[in-house]
């Protein structure tokens, strides 16, 4: 992946971004309104981004693309399945479609899919937790 660079492990950020993670959907998801689904799905999607990247500089690696943070998290941790890759990717491209061209996310998706959007977030927290010890 030519987007992915070798960098100098960097545990501080590592743990910076992982609590900015937690922080976001401890505090701010809870608060956010349950019919603003695209705004769920937004904030959902970061925190995934944040507990990447922070696995990432953990493992002395750093990508300028969210494309680059999805392809590192497939190559690097077989403990996700190809499914929930794609949800991952599902996410990604909603979020740039809300972002960029206003587009919002479907009720439906949300209730489908949260239930496994927040099992992809809680693999993620174990692992940061277990590397962060």
């Amino acid at each position: 992946m030519e987007d992915i660079f070798k960098i100098s492990k960097d545990k501080r950020r590592a743990k910076d971004l992982y609590f900015m993670a937690k922080e976001r959907l401890e505090e701010i998801i809870p608060v956010l309104p349950k019919d603003k689904f695209y705004k769920l799905i937004e904030e959902y999607y970061e925190v995934i981004v944040q507990l990447i990247t922070s696995l990432m500089y953990n493992e002395g690696y750093k990508t300028l693309s969210h494309v680059g943070l999805i392809g590192y998290l497939s190559k690097n941790h077989p403990e996700f399945e190809r499914g929930e890759m794609i949800l991952i990717d599902s996410l990604r491209k909603m979020r740039h479609g809300t972002v960029y061209y206003g587009r919002r996310a479907e009720k439906e998706f949300l209730i489908n899919h949260e239930e496994t959007i927040r099992k992809i977030i809680n693999k993620l927290i174990v692992i940061m937790k277990k590397k962060l010890q």
